[in-house]
């Protein structure tokens, strides 16, 4: 299992898988996405093994490209974890101040976001594609949290392995969707000669995120452009796949 440590300390673990060819589907952990269950399983257990952290405290969200945020508790362990049919119902944000929780989100170009206040005790993790983008996912999960009791001072991000500005190139009715954003867009679309954009999408949540109070040198941005990346990244834009990156967020 090819794994992408973002964070980890005594308290705190965040984490992305990569792309691994020697395992089945690619090294893939989203069950959503009606691969082999029995394979991604496999790659859940490995996982699991590798981090220390059981299956049966993994907390997953059915993704919808919504805006939906759910708090997750003890009571929703396991969910998600074994079948895609238990997890969170139309939800792409998953947040809790518990131990012993994991939450995480499934990518392939869409931007995963992991949050942490030590403040707090919060952890959070977010799925934003574009769509989640326009309707502000990574704007109201944070203004909840801080709703209850985020410092947005204290609070760390972690953007793992998404598609980047030069790769994500968007057509008229995205861009005007963009636009419609409560704040200048500009300084994130690119124009093109054919009237296309490239669109910065980290950009438009790393505004999100700042126009909240948190603090830039808290944003941490992984460098990986999942399009450019082959041989480690999955991306949908690239060939369609069905095989997806997790990135998890754990409090020990």
């Amino acid at each position: 299992m090819k794994l992408f440590p973002l964070y980890e300390d005594e308290t705190l673990f965040a984490g992305c898988t990569l792309r691994d060819p020697t395992l089945p589907c690619e090294g893939s952990l989203a069950l959503h996405t009606n691969d082999p269950a029995a394979a991604i399983l496999h790659n859940r257990k490995l996982l699991s093994e590798a981090c220390k952290i059981p299956l049966d405290a993994w907390c997953l969200a059915n993704q919808t490209h919504s805006a939906s945020a759910h708090e997750a508790t003890q009571a929703d362990r396991g969910k998600g974890a074994y079948a895609a049919d238990s997890a969170i119902l139309s939800c792409d944000a998953l947040y809790s101040n518990e131990d012993r929780l994991l939450i995480g989100v499934f990518t392939a170009d869409c931007i995963p976001l992991l949050i942490y206040d030590p403040t707090s005790s919060y952890i959070g993790a977010i799925h934003s594609g574009w769509p989640g983008t326009v309707k502000q996912i990574t704007m109201h999960t944070v203004e909840t949290l801080i709703q209850k009791g985020l410092c947005p001072s204290s609070t760390r991000v972690w953007i793992g392995p998404c598609i980047h500005q030069r790769s994500f190139q968007i057509k008229e009715d995205v861009i005007k969707q963009v636009q419609a954003l409560p704040f200048d867009t500009a300084p994130y679309l690119q124009f093109q000669p054919d009237q296309s954009a490239l669109c910065d999408n980290v950009g438009l949540n790393v505004k999100m995120l700042a126009s909240l109070g948190i603090l830039e040198e808290n944003i941490h941005i992984c460098a990986l452009d999942t399009y450019q990346e082959e041989q480690n990244c999955f991306s949908y834009r690239r060939n369609h796949t069905s095989y997806r990156h997790f990135s998890f967020i754990y409090k020990k």
